[in-house]
């Protein structure tokens, strides 16, 4: 079943629906720091009771939610007052309920039994730490540039060699962080050189015309650009030529190569701390898993809808490699932090280790 979104205002409903998914269920409420777990108290005269820990200032408005079956439940509310014992009153605004088909069951890890079947993540990276630690180390940085465009500008006319601490807003640091695909346009003027038509008007609409300093570069007639990525896997920056004539597959594998020597550049100047932290694991299912840890220090890994590199550590001296992304950062009980995350790739061997795991569970 495809995903569907149905918006509640009446309000002779909404008695029914906060007794149907909040009573006696986990209900969070999103903050900028996460979903903090709260507690449904009841629902009277048009007003809700939420016990809401941890919180110094209310805003006006508010979003908390609830899962039942295939269904979330967000509701909107309007910050009335606070009681004893942390309890706020609110009326609420409207309610969506987001329909979806589960596909992927999950097991909990029994952390406090014999310890067999307890799992951690750990060598974990994420994409804004990787930005950040571009913007601390700038001399590095330039330093890597100069060898590149060194060797480059001997071939092409045009050379840029652009990371992704210089702002995320560039048209194809956007491409490249969405899609990790190469950018090879043999012939401006000839589309029928370009190997995929639909790409070639893609690029010309979405790339080029949005590149006012190339656009305006009328005897450029081709480009190769190429993704830098960690690991093959995270997109920090990419590698731009551009000639005034056509280019060909030699040129591709060239830009290639020189990508894989800015990873190896930094490598070697250690420009990326890799944590070496193992974070426990309280949930899997094929397609993700979740992370739970106390101390919030490690917050600073994750956030929602950013990619995350992580080794999975597997008993029987085994792992799994893979990238993730950030679904939904949870605070519970015992300000217990918990991260939510979706598998993107994962390596053949890798992919057979996690397989063993999930079976020995029962999960098939």
């Amino acid at each position: 079943m495809s995903d569907s979104i149905k918006t509640i205002t009446d309000r002779g409903l909404f008695e029914d629906i906060f007794y149907k998914f909040f009573l006696n269920r986990d209900v969070f409420l999103k903050t900028s720091s996460g979903d903090l777990k709260i507690q449904f108290f009841g629902y009277t005269d048009g007003m809700a009771a939420l016990k809401i820990p941890f919180i110094k200032k209310m805003y006006d408005t508010c979003i908390v939610f609830a899962r039942r079956e295939n269904h979330t439940l967000y509701a909107h509310l309007k910050f009335i007052e606070k009681q004893e014992e942390d309890i706020y009153i609110f009326t609420p605004i409207q309610f969506q309920v987001i329909s979806a088909s589960r596909k992927d069951p999950r097991k909990t890890v029994d952390i406090g039994g014999d310890g067999k079947q307890v799992i951690y993540v750990g060598n974990l990276i994420s994409d804004f730490i990787i930005q950040n630690s571009l913007a601390m180390e700038n001399k590095k940085v330039d330093h890597v540039k100069e060898i590149i465009r060194f060797d480059l500008e001997k071939q092409f006319k045009m050379v840029k060699v652009y990371f992704c601490n210089e702002g995320m807003g560039d048209v194809r640091m956007k491409f490249f962080y969405d899609e990790k695909k190469t950018i090879m346009i043999p012939d401006l003027n000839k589309k029928e050189a370009a190997k995929d038509d639909t790409f070639f008007k893609f690029y010309i609409n979405n790339i080029y015309a949005r590149d006012y300093h190339l656009i305006n570069r009328k005897n450029v007639v081709s480009e190769v650009s190429v993704p830098v990525l960690y690991k093959t896997k995270i997109p920090y920056g990419y590698i731009q030529v551009n000639n005034f004539t056509p280019l060909t597959e030699s040129a591709l594998h060239i830009v290639k190569r020189m990508a894989i020597v800015v990873e190896e550049l930094f490598a070697k100047y250690k420009v990326f701390p890799v944590s070496d932290e193992r974070l426990l694991v309280s949930d899997v299912s094929r397609r993700g898993l979740g992370i739970v840890f106390r101390e919030r220090r490690y917050i600073r890994y994750f956030k929602e809808n950013n990619y995350v590199y992580f080794d999975i550590i597997l008993p029987a001296g085994k792992k799994a490699s893979c990238l993730a992304m950030v679904k939904n950062i949870g605070i519970l009980e015992n300000k217990i932090i918990k991260i939510g995350c979706e598998i993107k790739e994962i390596d053949a061997l890798s992919e057979v280790n996690y397989e063993e795991y999930l079976e020995s569970l029962g999960l098939k």
